[in-house]
């Protein structure tokens, strides 16, 4: 096969990858900048070749078949290959680069923010693509390093770092003044008004029992930087990472209100890029900042 056939048939096992890990045709082509036509098209042209149905439509979303399970897998193969040639060039001596970092906009994405502005400061030559979305990458191939909230199972994934992530009341300092400071849980549940993150309750019950006995929660955010906001606008009491809240100078953390959480995070990467000299730095560094906290 020539070099040219090579590329078109690589760019069909691509698209049809693209595809699979969205579940839709229109996503993946918003994703990568093609058209919904083309994708369409490289699919057919693919199974025609092989013989046998990709896909298959279920509740709107397209899902593999036993021999898109097959082709799927020798496509991460090939993607796995091209993701080694890609960082191969990178590994030097000096520590520079892009990193692809994925995180929710959720329990973390402000804590590794506040990790950055120090990292930058040893490292002016590293950049770092920060990937926000609601459904986690790939990371075996889409990004160098995810968060993630569940202990990772795929084989070739590797923890590079696991975290506790506490968790306190805050409230503005607009809001103290004109409501005064919470003597305790009851007083906040009937006296006080409360933001609270939507999602929050499906990870701690404590938090789900305490919400449920507000007399007044005055707002609910699928979003951490809205609630954030929220609480800085002095709309209410809201549940904030403490490395995060207790940077924002507006905020008090209410300490003297006994309640707390936490929850566990990882930050893994795949064993092929997982020594680059770029991951080893940012994650010591991580490592270094979140040591007390």
């Amino acid at each position: 096969m020539r070099i040219g056939d090579k590329t078109i048939l690589l760019r069909k096992i691509l698209s049809f990858d693209a595809v699979a890990k969205e579940g839709n045709i229109t996503a993946a082509a918003e994703k990568n900048g093609m058209k919904q036509s083309n994708i369409s098209n490289y699919i057919s042209d693919l199974e025609k070749k092989i013989g046998a149905k990709l896909f298959e439509r279920v509740d709107r979303r397209m899902m593999l078949t036993e021999a898109g399970k097959k082709i799927y897998e020798i496509g991460c193969a090939i993607e796995k290959g091209i993701c080694k040639v890609d960082n191969y060039s990178l590994q030097d001596t000096t520590v520079s680069g892009a990193i692809r970092l994925w995180t929710s906009d959720g329990l973390a994405a402000g804590y590794l923010s506040s990790c950055l502005p120090g990292f930058y400061s040893q490292y002016p030559d590293v950049k770092i693509e920060i990937i926000c979305s609601i459904n986690a990458p790939d990371v075996l191939y889409d990004a160098d390093l995810a968060v993630v909230y569940e202990e990772p199972k795929h084989p070739d994934a590797v923890i590079l770092f696991k975290h506790n992530l506490k968790f306190g009341l805050f409230a503005s300092m607009e809001y103290l003044s004109r409501f005064g400071y919470p003597r305790d849980i009851s007083d906040i549940q009937e006296n006080h008004r409360l933001c609270a993150r939507s999602n929050y309750k499906e990870v701690w019950n404590e938090w789900r029992i305490f919400v449920d006995g507000c007399q007044n929660v005055a707002a609910e955010t699928n979003s951490s930087s809205m609630l954030m906001q929220l609480t800085k606008d002095g709309i209410g009491i809201a549940l904030h990472p403490l490395s995060v809240g207790k940077r924002e100078k507006d905020l008090v953390c209410l300490e003297k209100i006994k309640f707390g959480v936490s929850h566990p995070f990882w930050i893994i990467s795949h064993r092929d890029v997982k020594d680059l000299k770029k991951i080893r730095a940012l994650i010591d560094y991580i490592k270094t900042a979140t040591a007390g906290l």
